[in-house]
């Protein structure tokens, strides 16, 4: 199998994998809906994080390790810093820019720019969701992605998967119309 066909089985494998993914991630958001109507205490707190925490790890990570695999490529190789340049300036400048669209508007109207309490939300937030995010999104997805296509291309398709990710969160937590129009900024949680 030559270099090309073997970069665009892949990018299919991957697109496949990511439709499953987004399959997965709904019925998980459905599940819960259920499972909260008899366990009330799944609704927030440690509950909800160990939930979260357990279908990222299923939903995401597995298939992530599995693209990986699939691609023949490393967790060596996906954490290293041999493209640390690229991921300075798409991560940081895209990750400056996101978080200016917070803050900004925060300060501007005279609110908390920082959290003022620590809970498994924040914590969910900033750690969990990030590292996980980063992990099937940058690390498997774009990874696999730029074996077929340029640095930008990949980065364009792994971008617009990435909010498709968020969007049934969006939807079933009630935020869909407030968050597409908006996608960077969304709401702050109300602990901040």
């Amino acid at each position: 199998m030559s270099r090309e066909t073997s970069a665009l089985n892949t990018a299919q494998i991957t697109y496949l994998a990511f439709a499953a993914i987004m399959a997965a991630w709904i019925g998980a958001w459905l599940l819960k809906i259920n499972l909260e109507q008899n366990l009330s205490w799944l609704t927030a707190g440690l509950g909800s994080f160990v939930y979260w925490t357990a279908a990222k790890l299923i939903i995401w990570i597995v298939p992530a390790v599995w693209l990986l695999r699939k691609a023949g490529r490393s967790f060596r190789e996906v954490f290293g810093l041999a493209n640390w340049p690229a991921w300075a300036a798409w991560g940081g400048g895209i990750g400056l820019l996101i978080a200016l669209t917070g803050i900004i508007p925060n300060l501007l109207q005279g609110k908390a720019v920082l959290p003022t309490r620590l809970d498994f939300a924040l914590l969910n937030v900033l750690v969990i969701a990030p590292t996980f995010e980063e992990l099937l999104m940058r690390g498997a997805i774009q990874g696999n992605l730029t074996e077929c296509y340029s640095l930008a291309k990949a980065n364009v398709i792994t971008s617009l998967m990435f909010v498709l990710l968020h969007v049934p969160g969006w939807y079933f937590m009630g935020v869909l119309t407030q968050n597409l129009p908006t996608p960077l900024a969304g709401p702050c949680p109300s602990s901040w």
